[in-house]
């Protein structure tokens, strides 16, 4: 827990199939987003589902957590 009392992602349950899948590999959102070169802020859009990642990013993103695309969406 925060300073403040807020809660973690990791300790309030993240429901993203894509954040499950990060933290499960043991990766950070920066790590994760320099492995398929885009930024963190879109990583955290996808995983709060602000937006979608494209197929080509979700192509990657799949072989860097060694899952397939329909277990991300």
């Amino acid at each position: 827990m925060k300073m403040d009392g807020r809660k973690t992602p990791r300790e309030r349950g993240n429901s993203s199939p894509i954040a499950r899948r990060r933290i499960a590999s043991g990766m950070t959102q920066g790590q994760l987003a320099e492995k398929i070169g885009c930024s963190q802020k879109d990583v955290s859009r996808w995983e709060r589902g602000v937006h979608s990642p494209r197929v080509d990013v979700l192509i990657k993103m799949a072989d860097v957590l060694g899952c397939r695309i329909d277990d991300l969406i």
